[in-house]
């Protein structure tokens, strides 16, 4: 742990939200007289958000530092407050990616990596189309693979055949690519890269984005903009890494090579690893990565059955390191330790409880408004749980949207506020079956439900186009 002090301050914040939301709790029931174990079940969701919107800012107001030209990292960096200073000399790094059946997508794939074609190398991961013939014919490296292996095995081959004095590696997915930040057009990618290098740590995490003008890809642009400019800045150097991220060579070799390489959940996994052993992972927000987000529900479903999936199986087969990750820092213990094992695994069915008492409240309030009188009066389905319960969490969202979201996206994001408590609901079905399936596989030897990281490769390919 560090300073005493950070310790006292951490726990003054959390004791501080507990006793506004019982005194809240308190004031409701008094005024409404609605049932106050209803109400409690009914906020939890709310009411967990509220806390980590608190601590989070909190630790933002540690850890962050943020210049005149709102260069937003989660340490301080020396040319995050000037563009003219003297670093060491940029040392050699690389763009790495593993694809997989990217034929037909190998036009634009080529386009976009043409500015960086001489630093990039790519492992083709078992296709069954002529994506290694397509990719060398363009005249890029491309090392192939002869059983689909998946992500960490793929890159760990491909490592073994990068140039010893490559230092840095910039891990891509084929549907992703980096821009810097237009915020602060001065600093450029091998700017960061060069604070990257100079700072000694062992990966960075540029801020996440996701493409497209569908309403889910919006949605899920506004939830990328809170984890990663709320979240991710919050952390200081204990940063969880994105599937997208900047790693010193030696850094993601070592993790890959005590990586289990499965698929689920790698980068949180790569994280907890390097943590681990006391290196450090920082934010910046200069360096952004946009990628393709799902743009149907069933491969927004399935995808995060998997996320939640991996979750629960790197927080048990990794839970000693996780226990030495989270004694390192106030902002691991609290990131690590009680958010994704307390508000994450342990609340799951406390989650489920609330959203269900919210979906019963809502479905009454209709039912009293059209007069249909199906759904029985209980405490339970009091309509009134849902209206105050919205209410308070689009305060919340609104507050937390203005800090998160980028000046020149607000226009696009900010009208999708009102609707984002629907959008967290509707992450508890697949969360909750992720876990299931981790359950299932424990006990029964078999999943519940198979997800796009599971299944074959023809199968997953056919599930994401949409």
């Amino acid at each position: 742990m560090k300073r005493p002090a950070d310790r006292v301050q951490l726990a003054a914040t959390a004791s501080l939200a507990v006793i506004l939301g019982l005194a809240w709790l308190a004031t409701l029931r008094a005024v409404f007289r609605i049932d106050a174990v209803a109400y409690a079940l009914a906020s939890f969701i709310f009411s967990l958000d509220l806390i980590d919107m608190i601590v989070r800012l909190q630790r933002r107001g540690v850890f962050a530092h943020t210049p005149a030209r709102d260069v937003q990292t989660s340490i301080p960096l020396a040319s995050t407050a000037s563009a003219a200073v003297s670093r060491l000399p940029l040392r050699p790094y690389a763009l790495v990616f593993s694809v997989h059946n990217l034929e037909q997508q190998a036009d634009e794939f080529i386009a976009a990596i043409a500015p960086h074609r001489e630093r990039t190398w790519i492992v083709d991961d078992c296709s069954s189309d002529n994506t290694t013939l397509r990719l060398r014919a363009a005249g890029l490296r491309c090392l192939q693979s002869s059983n689909n292996v998946k992500k960490p095995a793929a890159l760990r081959s491909l490592l073994a055949h990068l140039p010893p004095d490559i230092h840095t590696v910039i891990v891509l997915d084929p549907d992703s690519f980096l821009h810097v930040n237009a915020d602060s057009p001065w600093a450029g990618i091998e700017e960061c890269v060069q604070d990257f290098q100079h700072s000694g740590a062992a990966a960075l995490c540029p801020r996440v984005t996701v493409a497209g003008e569908r309403l889910l890809e919006a949605f899920q642009q506004l939830e990328y903009a809170l984890a990663s400019r709320i979240g991710r800045r919050s952390l200081g150097d204990f940063c969880t890494t994105p599937g997208v991220a900047l790693y010193r060579r030696e850094a993601l070799e070592w993790a890959l090579s005590q990586h289990s390489l499965s698929v689920y959940a790698e980068d949180l996994e790569n994280a907890v690893l390097l943590l681990g052993r006391g290196d450090r992972i920082y934010y910046d927000d200069r360096l952004v990565a946009v990628t393709e987000g799902k743009r149907d529900l069933r491969s927004w479903f399935s995808q995060r059955v998997g996320w939640y999936f991996g979750l629960a199986k790197v927080y048990a087969e990794r839970r000693r390191t996780i226990w030495t990750v989270g004694r390192r820092s106030p902002a691991t213990f609290y990131q690590y330790l009680i958010y994704l094992g307390g508000f994450g695994l342990l609340a799951c069915p406390l989650k489920v409880a609330s959203c269900a008492i919210l979906i019963l409240s809502l479905a009454n309030g209709v039912d009293h408004l059209l007069g249909l009188d199906l759904i029985a009066d209980t405490p339970l389905t009091d309509p009134l749980l849902f209206a105050l319960v919205y209410v308070k969490y689009l305060v919340l969202m609104a507050f937390a949207a203005i800090v998160a979201v980028p000046e020149r996206e607000r226009a696009v994001l900010l009208p999708l506020v009102p609707f984002y408590f629907f959008y967290v609901l509707a992450q508890i079905p697949p969360m909750t079956l992720g876990y299931l399936d981790w359950l299932a596989v424990k006990v029964l030897g078999r999943r519940l439900h198979g997800d796009h990281y599971d299944i074959e490769p023809r199968q997953r390919q056919a599930l994401q186009t949409p």
